[in-house]
């Protein structure tokens, strides 16, 4: 690969977990020269990871934008950015192409098809090999910034810093908590760690009599003791241990309640959630009755584990031995509302090292969601758990140090990612420049040349908003459906048009599409909604209607667009215009491992002749027909990998727009 860089840029990487790989990969992918420092040394990258997911790594969820953040409960508009920049989808392809083929589960959760965690940590060892990393096999006891950049443990001079050192859990993997005191020493802010995903203990025998026993399809609710109601509820499977309670609703309950530790909540466990107590009441009578000799415990066995009916017995005050006809109603009751609440008092957490990840971190007002660049200290970056950013079981949490180390290290590549010196001039010229104006960037071209993802790599790179234009005529789409409006009657089409409200907005730098008010989310990336986008694209009355809006969009914001009209119709007038192309016989090799990938195998000739006949019909159609600006600069992006198509395309926008490099 070619060097982008005016001297290519020494990156140091502190600490060689999950993040801090993926960010030592992605810079040196782009050309930096990469030194990761991590204790354990190469050999023992990423020791935390392979320990995941009970040895199977749960490494993503594979999940929309939505369903991520609302399982982020700290946080998760920081995390739009990085999430938007290297989403789940691309997580997964991103590992079966390093030979990791994936699997999902219930709930989303993705695992190696092996259900072996080696497997995920081979591959990211295999990456930083191959990409030409340095690993050290030390501490970074500490990082001074000086003039000419950032001074590791008073030896080498790097031009930026990540830091990814973990949380303060999981010490002997080397998670200890070391990096908040290097994030300190540089001046950031750090919210106090705290356990998170972490067992409960429980006051009490009951939980150690139990202990082994693990419950599958149980409500588990938590409640405050002073009666202020319940904080927590969800289903799932749970463990007693000697100590308390663990499994992944706890663990989950743990993060999703923030101060549980404090000894003020106790644990409700609904043992049959699928029925009610007066329907767990018939069903008791009917044994009963059926067999009124049995035994109490026997009649217990057919609702509960063997280990729990002796316990469970002497709490409903009932001997267990007794026979069935000499049970009274009150005393069957009774039962039946404990099936529906084991209760337990919750006395705290296990310590901190025992948890899967640590709540706090450094605080996330002092970093630019955008880059994962400080803004206090220009050239240091942070990515993984360090950051007060943390989610619920379910492979969330390592989807975040994916995202967080993908953007930390190809920002801290690219050029102008950093400032040499204590004083900062030149990262504060070029923020000033920034708010003086707005810039514009047109890439067009032809179905399967990469442009959403090259737009994506320009407009992270640059800090600029990436406009999904397909995402507009999605929402138009989706209102039709929901109308029961007939996207190829074009009268139809324009009669709607009069009667909704289509927004763009942008939070954290990503883009929502809002339709007559509401955030509509996922809902537009449904196939049935892809259908009725492609059809209404076609009308000039959409396309008029949309057109504006468009404009609008970059007239107020530095903005990023792919399409396949946006330099010859949206923005003619845009400060940079490159038209991607590639041969239809690469376009359609990607397209047709794409589908491979995805399980909808089809011929590579069909993948062809379709690629084809699309180039035919968007080159000759009436309506914004596919064709270069005049101005626009050819890009030829056949056989290319991503990382070679950013990498170019940044020379072009730096050629056009020198001063953005600087």
């Amino acid at each position: 690969m070619g060097d982008t860089f005016r001297g290519r840029p020494s990156v140091a990487v502190i600490g060689g977990g999950a993040a801090g790989c993926m960010a030592a990969v992605s810079a040196a992918e782009l050309g930096a020269s990469v030194t990761v420092f991590e204790r354990n040394g190469g050999h023992r990258l990423c020791r935390k990871l392979g320990l995941t997911g009970k040895g199977r790594c749960n490494l993503t969820n594979n999940c929309g934008r939505d369903t991520f953040m609302a399982n982020v409960p700290r946080n998760p508009r920081f995390l739009y950015s990085a999430f938007a920049a290297f989403p789940p989808e691309a997580v997964m392809a991103w590992f079966e192409k390093a030979g990791v083929p994936l699997k999902t589960e219930r709930g989303g959760r993705v695992f190696p098809v092996s259900d072996r965690a080696a497997d995920v940590v081979a591959a990211l060892k295999g990456a930083v090999r191959r990409s030409g990393c340095a690993v050290r096999g030390e501490d970074a006891v500490s990082v001074e910034r000086e003039e000419g950049g950032f001074r590791v443990n008073g030896g080498e001079l790097f031009d930026r810093v990540i830091i990814a050192t973990g949380g303060a859990s999981y010490a002997s993997t080397g998670s200890d908590g070391s990096g908040y005191a290097l994030a300190e020493s540089l001046g950031h802010g750090i919210v106090p760690p705290e356990p998170g995903l972490i067992p409960l203990t429980c006051a009490g025998s009951l939980c150690g009599e139990l202990q082994g026993l693990s419950l599958r399809n149980i409500e588990l609710r938590i409640v405050r003791k002073d009666g202020g109601g319940r904080v927590f509820e969800a289903f799932g499977e749970m463990l007693f241990t000697h100590f308390g309670i663990s499994g992944p609703v706890v663990l989950t309950a743990s993060s999703a309640v923030r101060d549980i530790g404090s000894g003020g909540y106790a644990a409700e466990i609904d043992l049959k959630p699928a029925l009610s107590a007066d329907e767990l009441d018939r069903r008791l009578v009917r044994e009963l009755s059926s067999s009124p000799n049995r035994s109490w415990s026997n009649v217990l066995s057919t609702l509960l584990p063997a280990k729990l009916v002796g316990p469970f017995a002497v709490l409903c005050g009932t001997a267990g031995d007794r026979r069935a006809n000499s049970v009274t109603r009150a005393e069957r009751r009774a039962a039946c509302e404990l099936l529906k609440c084991l209760r337990l008092d919750i006395t705290g957490t296990r310590p901190i090292n025992e948890a899967v990840i640590t709540r706090g971190g450094v605080d996330v007002s002092g970093i630019d969601p955008r880059t994962m660049e400080s803004k206090l200290v220009p050239g240091l970056y942070f990515a993984g758990e360090i950051i007060d950013a943390d989610a619920y079981t379910g492979g969330f949490n390592l989807q975040i140090a994916w995202s967080t180390g993908r953007l930390a290290g190809t920002a801290a590549a690219l050029p102008g990612g950093s400032v040499k010196g204590a004083g900062g001039s030149g990262r504060e010229k070029k923020v000033k420049r920034m708010k003086d104006r707005v810039y514009s960037i047109a890439i067009d071209g032809p179905s399967g040349a990469g442009k959403s993802t090259l737009a994506k790599g320009i407009a992270s790179a640059l800090g600029f908003s990436y406009v999904d234009t397909g995402a507009i005529y999605r929402t138009v789409g989706y209102a039709a459906r929901e109308r029961g409006v007939d996207p190829g009657d074009g009268a139809a089409v324009e009669a709607m048009l009069g009667q909704i409200s289509v927004e763009v907005k942008f939070d954290g730098g990503v883009q929502h599409m809002y339709l007559d008010g509401r955030d509509l989310g996922d809902a537009i990336r449904e196939n049935e909604i892809s259908a009725y986008a492609s059809k209404i694209s076609a009308l000039p009355a959409v396309r008029a209607f949309l057109l504006d809006a468009q404009r609008r969009i970059a007239a107020r914001n530095s903005v990023v667009m792919d399409g396949r009209d946006i330099g010859t119709v949206i923005l003619p007038g845009a400060d940079v215009k490159i038209f991607l192309s590639a041969s239809a016989g690469d376009r359609a090799r990607r397209r047709f491992e794409e589908l491979a990938e995805k399980g909808m195998p089809e011929t590579y000739e069909k993948v062809l002749s379709d690629i084809e006949e699309r180039d035919r019909r968007d080159s000759m159609r009436d309506v914004a027909p596919l064709r270069a600006a005049d101005d626009a600069v050819l890009l030829d992006n056949s056989g290319f990998e991503p990382a070679q198509s950013l990498e170019a395309g940044l020379r072009i926008v730096f050629e056009k727009l020198p001063e953005l490099e600087k």
